[in-house]
C-alpha cells in the first residue's frame, strides 16, 4: 500500500503521532484507519496474534477471537492516537505504531493482556515492548487466552484434555465380550498417540510454529507438561496390552471336555452286565490276550473183537488177554 501525503508528512517525518479514525478491524494486530481524509493499514508494534488471514496456513487458535477482541476495542468511527517508533513503515507499506484509545490505554497492550499476543520485537522498535510484556505477564498469571487450560485448543487445554482421557479409560481387562475389549484397546492407543504426538510438540523447538506452542515455551510448567503426557502415554500403553490379551483370551474357543478314565459318559462307574437274558455280549477289553483254545479230547481205544476166529486177526468176543498165534501169524488162541 502506498502511503498518504499525511502520513508521509506526519508520521514518517517529523512527528511520530498523529490523530485517526478507525475504518475497520482486518486481525489481530492490524487495523484500517483514516487519517487526513486518507485511508491507512496499521500494524500494531510489538504484539503477534493467531493467524487468520495466511492463505497458506490454517487459521490458528484464538486467532478469530483475537480479530473480535480488538474489533471490541477500536469499533469502526474510534478516534485514535497512531505513535510511531524507528522504523515507521514495514515492506508491505504498513505504518508502525502503537494505537492510543482515548482513555490513555495502548491497544497493543490491551490484546496482550487478554492472552490472546505475544510480545515481540522486530528491528529498534521497542517503544512499546516494556508495557506489552507487563500485560503479557498479567496474562500467563492469570491463565488467560493462549494459557487457558479451559481453551481446548490452547497447549494447557490439550494437557487437561490428554490427562482427562487417560482418566477416563474403560478397562479392556475387565471385559466381558471381545467388542468391549476392542473398543478399550482403542479408546487407549488414541490416548497413546495424542500423548506422544504432544510430549514430542513440548520437547522440540520449531522455528516458524504455531502460536499456541510459542506460548508454551514461555511458561514454566512446560517441561513437567511434557513427563505428564510422557507418564500418560506409558500407562495407556499398558492398557493396550491388557484388552488386547483379553479380547484374545474371549475369542479363544473353550477346550473339549476330558472323558472321565473308566470310560462312562457321566463321570460315574460304568454299569456291569447282567447275567442271562439277552443282549449283546460285552466287547473284550482292548489289548487282553486271547482265550486258550480247547485241548483236544483223547481219541478211545479200540476195543477187542469177541471170538476167536481164523481170518482177519479177530479173536474171540470179549477175550482181552494174551494171544497165542500159530507158526504164519495168521491164526492165534488164547495162551
Amino acid at each position: 500500500m502506498v502511503l498518504t501525503a499525511s502520513v508521509m508528512t506526519g508520521l514518517v517525518t517529523g512527528c511520530d503521532s498523529a490523530r485517526a479514525t478507525v475504518s475497520r478491524v482486518v486481525d489481530g494486530d492490524t487495523i484500517d484507519a483514516v487519517v487526513d481524509g486518507r485511508e491507512q493499514r496499521i500494524r500494531l508494534l510489538n504484539i503477534d496474534t493467531p493467524e487468520t488471514k495466511d492463505p497458506n496456513a490454517d487459521v490458528e487458535c484464538l486467532g478469530p477471537e483475537a480479530s473480535a477482541y480488538l474489533a471490541s476495542l477500536l469499533p469502526p468511527g474510534t478516534e485514535i492516537e497512531v505513535m510511531t517508533d524507528e522504523e515507521k513503515v514495514d515492506g508491505w507499506g504498513r505504518v508502525l505504531a502503537g494505537v492510543q484509545l482515548g482513555d490513555g490505554r495502548l491497544a497493543n497492550a490491551e490484546v496482550a493482556r487478554a492472552g490472546l499476543a505475544l510480545p515481540m520485537q522486530i528491528g529498534g522498535n521497542d517503544r512499546f515492548l516494556p508495557q506489552v510484556e507487563q500485560a503479557h505477564a498479567e496474562a500467563v498469571a492469570a491463565r488467560r487466552g493462549l494459557f487457558d487450560p479451559a481453551v481446548a485448543c490452547t497447549v494447557p487445554g490439550q494437557v487437561d484434555a490428554v490427562e482427562t482421557a487417560s482418566a477416563t479409560l474403560t478397562s479392556g481387562a475387565t471385559a466381558a465380550t471381545p467388542a468391549e475389549a476392542d473398543s478399550a484397546a482403542a479408546g487407549a492407543a488414541a490416548v497413546v498417540a495424542t500423548a506422544l504426538a504432544l510430549q514430542s510438540r513440548l520437547d522440540s523447538a520449531v522455528p516458524g510454529e504455531a502460536m499456541i506452542w510459542r506460548a508454551a515455551r514461555l511458561l514454566s510448567d512446560r517441561r513437567q507438561w511434557s513427563a505428564t503426557v510422557r507418564t500418560i502415554a506409558s500407562s495407556a500403553r499398558t492398557e493396550v496390552d491388557a484388552a488386547t490379551h483379553r479380547a484374545r483370551v474371549l475369542r479363544t474357543p473353550p477346550p473339549p471336555p476330558t472323558p472321565p478314565a473308566d470310560g462312562g459318559g457321566t463321570g460315574g462307574p460304568a454299569p456291569r452286565p447282567t447275567s442271562g437274558g439277552g443282549g449283546a455280549a460285552p466287547s473284550p477289553a482292548r489289548n487282553s490276550a486271547p482265550a486258550p483254545k480247547p485241548k483236544p479230547a483223547p481219541k478211545p481205544k479200540p476195543k477187542p473183537e469177541a471170538g476167536g476166529g481164523t481170518g482177519g486177526g479177530s479173536g474171540p468176543a470179549g477175550y482181552t488177554g494174551p494171544r497165542c498165534y500159530a507158526p504164519g501169524g495168521k491164526t492165534w488162541k488164547p495162551c
